[in-house]
């Protein structure tokens, strides 16, 4: 019975330990409709949770923890987290050249 729980409490240990997906989908509903001001607000969103997202990369506490009871875990978190940044990173790539398009190319009108 102790084994069993002991099993338990591990898995339960490794599985919360693992970096969430926090993947941002690159082209959403209403992004070529936004006002310029609106674009500014989520570029600047998006810039707090590419920090967000880089953070759970590298020697961290889940990595350290992870890598006493069941190292595979590390690699597993390395890749979701490549995966978040790169996903991050392109969302605010489109949003940055849907600005430059709207929003440069108006003087900075709201439209």
């Amino acid at each position: 019975m102790m084994v069993k729980l002991m099993f338990i409490a591990a898995a339960l240990f490794v599985l919360g330990g693992c970096v969430s997906n926090q993947a941002v989908q690159t082209v959403q509903p209403g992004d070529f409709d936004k006002s310029c001001k609106a674009l500014q607000y989520e570029l600047t969103q998006m810039g707090a949770k590419f920090d967000e997202v880089k953070d759970d990369s590298g020697f961290t506490g889940k990595n350290v923890g992870l890598a006493l009871v069941f190292w595979p875990g590390v690699i597993v978190n390395e890749v979701r987290s490549n995966k978040n940044q790169d996903s991050v990173s392109d969302r605010v790539n489109h949003l940055s050249n849907l600005y430059q398009q709207k929003c440069m190319k108006d003087d900075g009108d709201d439209s």
